[in-house]
């Protein structure tokens, strides 16, 4: 009835023997809908019954890192590869469709293998599942075609293929929370590796570089953001 956050999140790490386990987290949805992060220094009961939200817990990727190459477990990336599907599949993670279609080829490849005409006589063989939004047959051909160019390839390989190429998108780890800005317009904030992004209408317009913040203050419903004078 004691335990903290951060007890519930070593056992999770210990069940799926996880040594890099910074880059993760465990989300829950308050009473308002919200996805919230379970905070490790808090007792999980206080968290949960105040917001009369539902225990369940979702393992997820905290912190994308902008280089995958440079995580140490094969296991890492497979992990981080299966966050970057999930965000595809929900739409979260927005790209044009080739990079889409390349970007599920590299999941097909991982999961099914080498490309066989005997086995996928025509691109039906990848209706059985949902990669993307509104998935049609004409995108199905695309990652057909790109899943033909890449035999030869392992499960490792492609994962590392299918983060190298997200990590170039720009909706690579962002998670959209809305907001109101000074003016009361109606915008989306974002916190990535490069500092606080403000999107409107899906466009990024404002960067706070993590460098140029001094403090960031949260007062009711006020986020506020103070940054160094420019002449530093």
């Amino acid at each position: 009835h004691k335990a903290t956050g951060q007890a519930l999140f070593d056992e999770v790490c210990r069940h799926l023997n996880l040594l890099e386990s910074d880059y993760f987290g465990l989300e829950f949805i308050d009473g308002y809908g919200n996805r919230c992060w379970l905070d490790k220094e808090k007792s999980i009961l206080r968290q949960i019954t105040n917001t009369q939200s539902d225990a369940r817990f979702y393992f997820v990727v905290k912190f994308y890192t902008p280089n995958p190459a440079d995580l140490e477990e094969e296991y890492t990336r497979y992990l981080l590869a299966l966050q970057i599907r999930r965000d595809l599949a929900r739409g979260e993670l927005v790209c044009n469709e080739n990079t889409a279609a390349l970007l599920v080829s590299y999941i097909v490849q991982s999961d099914c293998g080498d490309y066989s005409h005997e086995d996928y006589p025509d691109h039906t063989y990848l209706s059985v599942r949902c990669f993307i939004p509104n998935q049609t047959a004409q995108f199905q051909m695309k990652v057909m075609e790109n899943h033909k160019k890449l035999v030869g390839m392992s499960p490792g390989e492609a994962d590392l293929a299918l983060l190298e190429t997200a990590r170039r998108c720009d909706f690579y780890g962002i998670k959209l929370h809305p907001a109101k800005d000074i003016e009361g317009t109606e915008v989306n904030l974002a916190v990535a590796h490069t500092g606080i992004k403000v999107f409107h209408q899906l466009q990024c317009v404002s960067v706070f570089s993590w460098a140029k913040i001094r403090k960031l203050s949260f007062k009711r419903r006020r986020l506020m953001i103070k940054l160094h004078p420019e002449s530093y």
